[in-house]
C-alpha cells in the first residue's frame, strides 16, 4: 500500500510539473529583447571580423585597460535600434557598429571601474519597429522590465526623441545619435538625460547643394523638387533644404509630403515630371527609397541630380536595386578613409563581414559607444548620473569619428559628407578636401 501511494504521489508531481512547463512556454512566446554579449576573444561570424582585419588597442580609443585584473560583473547597457519595419536596413548598421564596439572594448579586456576590477560590456538590444511610439516602449521595457539605466540609441530623429522623454521620466541615461542638433530637434528639448551627436537639419542640406555645384556651369540643376516624410523629422528637414536652395537662387518646383511605408509615388513623379524638376531633394527610409527609384524608371523619369538623405546609403540599398542605384547621390556622415584612429580597421570589418560591402555610417554609432565607454570609466561607476555628468560638457578624443565635443547640453556637432553610388561603391564628392571623385550627372535611363 506505501509503495502505491508513493507512486500515486510521484505520478502527480510529474502532472504538475509538466503542466508549469507546458504554461510557461504559452507565457514565453514574445522575447523581449535580443542580448548581445560581445566576448573578449571570439564572436559569431555575422558581426564580428577575423582576428587580422579587427582594430587592436593601439588603433581603437576606449577606456584603459590594466593586463590580469580581476573581472567584476558584466555592465549591461541597453540599445534601441529598428530591427523590423522600414527602417530596418539602416538599423542593421547601427546594430552592427554597436555591437563591434562592444566586442572590442571586451577583447581590450573590457571598463575599468572604481572598484579596481574590469567589467565587460554586454548589449541588450531591444526593437523599436520603426515607430516612435514602439520606441518609446522600447525604452520602457529597458528601464522597467530589464532594469537598464544607460542606453544606446536608435537612428532616426523621431524614435530617438519619443524614447528620450521616457529616459527622463526615469533618469536613465541615452547616449544617442543620429537625431538633428537643431533647437527645434534634440537641441532645444530641454533634455537632461540624453545626450545625441550629429548635424543640424537647417545644414545637412548643405551636402547636397556642395555636391550639385561639382556638376559645372550648364549642367548644375536650377529648378528642384523637395520630398520628404510627414512627420516632425521630415518637416523640419523640408525647412532647412527649401531655405538653402532658394539662398542658392535656385527655384523650388515641387514641395511633396507622404506618410512612410507608401507604396505608390507615380502621382508625385508624375508632378515632378510636368513641373520639370532638374533635381530632386528627398528624405526617405530604404524601404520606401527603393520602391520610389523603381517606379521613376517605370515613369522614365531622370533628373539631372538625385540625392536623397537616410536611405540611399545602406548596403541593402543597392543590392535591392543593382545597377539602377548608380549615379544617384546621398548623405554620409562618416568614411573608412579618415585618417583618425581606428578608422581604415573598422571600414575592413565591416567589409570582411558584408562581402567587401562598404558602410559610410558605422563610424558614428560606433564613436557614440567609444565616448559612453570612456564616460563610464571616468565616473569610476555604473550609474546613470555620475556617467551623464562626464558626458555633458565632455570631450572624448582619438574615436574613429574624430574628437567628439559635447556642449553642456550634451550636444556634439559633426560635418556631413556627400556620397554618390558609382559602379556599386560609395564615391566621396564633396566637400573637396574629402573627395575622392567629381558628382556625375544622373544618366537618363534609356541611355544605360
Amino acid at each position: 500500500m506505501r509503495k502505491r501511494k508513493h507512486l500515486v504521489l510521484v505520478m502527480a508531481l510529474l502532472t504538475i510539473g509538466l503542466i508549469s512547463v507546458l504554461f510557461a512556454a504559452a507565457c514565453g512566446e514574445e522575447e523581449p529583447a535580443t542580448t548581445t554579449a560581445a566576448p573578449s576573444t571570439t564572436a559569431g561570424p555575422e558581426t564580428t571580423a577575423g582576428p587580422e582585419t579587427t582594430a587592436g588597442p593601439e588603433t581603437t580609443a576606449g577606456p584603459e585597460t590594466t593586463a590580469g585584473a580581476e573581472m567584476g560583473e558584466d555592465l549591461v547597457i541597453g540599445a534601441i535600434n529598428s530591427i523590423t519595419g522600414v527602417n530596418a536596413l539602416t538599423g542593421a548598421e547601427q546594430k552592427w557598429a554597436q555591437e563591434k564596439a562592444a566586442e572590442d572594448i571586451n577583447a581590450k579586456g573590457g571598463i575599468k571601474l572604481a572598484d579596481g576590477k574590469m567589467h565587460k560590456v554586454v548589449l541588450k538590444f531591444m526593437d523599436d519597429k520603426s515607430s516612435d511610439t514602439e520606441a518609446a516602449a522600447a525604452m520602457e521595457k529597458l528601464i522597467k522590465s530589464e532594469g537598464i539605466k544607460i542606453i544606446l540609441s536608435s537612428n532616426t530623429t523621431p524614435y530617438n526623441q519619443a524614447a528620450a522623454t521616457v529616459a527622463e521620466q526615469y533618469q536613465a541615461f541615452f547616449m544617442a545619435n543620429t537625431s538633428w542638433t537643431d533647437e527645434s530637434f534634440f537641441g532645444g528639448y530641454g533634455l537632461k538625460w540624453s545626450a545625441d551627436v550629429f548635424e543640424s537639419a537647417a545644414d545637412s542640406g548643405l551636402v547636397a547643394m556642395g555636391a550639385a555645384k561639382q556638376l559645372g556651369e550648364g549642367n548644375i540643376p536650377t529648378k528642384w523638387a523637395v520630398m520628404y516624410e510627414n512627420n516632425p523629422d521630415g518637416i523640419g528637414w523640408g525647412d532647412g533644404q527649401k531655405a538653402l536652395i532658394t539662398a542658392e537662387g535656385w527655384e523650388i518646383v515641387a514641395d511633396e509630403k507622404f506618410v512612410e511605408g507608401n507604396k505608390d509615388f507615380s502621382s508625385m513623379i508624375l508632378k515632378y515630371k510636368e513641373a520639370g524638376a532638374e533635381a530632386l531633394d528627398i528624405l526617405i527610409s530604404p524601404a520606401d527609397g527603393i520602391t520610389f527609384v523603381r517606379q521613376m524608371k517605370e515613369q522614365n523619369f531622370s533628373p539631372k541630380y538625385i540625392f536623397g538623405f537616410k536611405g540611399f546609403w545602406p548596403v541593402e540599398f543597392y543590392k535591392g536595386l543593382g545597377e539602377d542605384a548608380e549615379y544617384i547621390g546621398h548623405d554620409s556622415f562618416w568614411s573608412e578613409t579618415y585618417s583618425y584612429p581606428g578608422a581604415k580597421e573598422l571600414g575592413q570589418a565591416f567589409r570582411d563581414t558584408h562581402n567587401g560591402d562598404a558602410s559610410v555610417t558605422i563610424g558614428l554609432p560606433y564613436a557614440a559607444s567609444q565616448a559612453l565607454y570612456m564616460a563610464i570609466e571616468r565616473a569610476g561607476v555604473f550609474e546613470p548620473g555620475p556617467v551623464r555628468d562626464e558626458v555633458f560638457g565632455g570631450t572624448f578624443p582619438g574615436t574613429v569619428q574624430g574628437d567628439l565635443v559635447y556642449s553642456d547640453k550634451g550636444i556634439a556637432d559633426i560635418p556631413f559628407l556627400s556620397q554618390q553610388w558609382i559602379k556599386g561603391e560609395h564615391l566621396l564628392v564633396w566637400p573637396e578636401e574629402f573627395a575622392s571623385a567629381p558628382t556625375q550627372l544622373f544618366v537618363p535611363w534609356d541611355q544605360r
